[in-house]
């Protein structure tokens, strides 16, 4: 080993292991930024952004990060939702638009975006379209202090009937970073229908949310899948690098012939 090796931070090894198990350890935020922007592997930059704290330091990586995986983790951990509409105003990439348009929440801020010629069209148009969503919205949440407090099995069902699963779906969909949107969705997965199949997606989609609750909140309503052909929904998504683990650890939860026909055979 060279000296200059041996005195080079564990964080700057060439073997990603190590510098996963030296992430775990830092709390140093100028040296967390530099790796969730730049280290080529996604197991370190993931590690990398739920290590960061400081908010300056995530809306950075959410800027400038090398890596879109990174930009939209960090965009999820972002709380202002300002800073979320000044990231969509400076960047214009359409996935790093759509993760901070699911946290941005305030009517008055989504019809600010709308009317703002410095903002691109389709930037302008998603945010007339989220306005749109946000009365929907309201009515398929009940805020309690703190926690999000999804409606009754019974009120889904009126909130369907009234304004079309698709809709009511989209507009959840829009909110997977909130477990009362979760559990709002797994309610439509478990009452069947054409809807059942978008709010897998969605739930899915959610598994590598950056906030460990709201991924367990996934979880949780996906395990409760009973019927084939949305085992068969869910499957779909395995295709997906970052999915396959979180899914075949979902299947293992989930009461169903198929799925565990997929578990019995899966690659040992």
């Amino acid at each position: 080993m060279s000296i200059r090796n041996l005195f080079r931070p564990a964080y700057k090894s060439k073997d990603p292991e190590v510098r996963l198990k030296a992430v775990e350890t830092l709390n140093d935020q100028s040296a967390l930024k530099i790796i969730a922007e730049e280290d080529k592997s996604p197991r370190v930059r993931m590690a990398a952004i739920e290590k960061i704290t400081d908010q300056d330091v995530l809306t950075q990586v959410a800027l400038d990060g090398n890596e879109i995986d990174a930009r939209i983790a960090a965009v999820e951990r972002i709380d202002s939702q300002e800073t979320l509409a000044e990231i969509i105003k400076l960047r214009k990439n359409y996935e790093l638009m759509a993760a901070c348009f699911s946290r941005i929440t305030d009517k008055k801020i989504l019809e600010a975006i709308a009317n703002d010629p410095e903002y691109n069209m389709s930037a302008r148009r998603i945010a007339i379209e989220n306005y749109a969503d946000e009365a929907l919205l309201q009515e398929a949440i009940q805020p309690a202090t703190g926690v999000d407090k999804p409606k009754t099995p019974e009120e889904i069902k009126e909130l369907i009937a009234k304004y079309g699963g698709a809709q009511l779906v989209r507009a959840l969909g829009r909110f997977r970073g909130s477990k009362g949107a979760l559990t709002a969705l797994g309610e439509i997965m478990r009452q069947g229908g054409e809807p059942a199949a978008q709010a897998v997606q969605y739930l899915a989609q959610a598994l590598i949310h950056a906030n460990k609750g709201v991924r367990q909140c996934a979880e949780d309503q996906l395990a409760t899948i009973s019927k084939g052909e949305l085992v068969a929904e869910l499957v779909r998504y395995m295709d997906k690098t970052e999915l396959h683990k979180r899914i075949l650890a979902v299947l293992e939860h989930i009461e169903h012939p198929d799925a565990r026909q997929i578990i019995t055979n899966k690659p040992q």
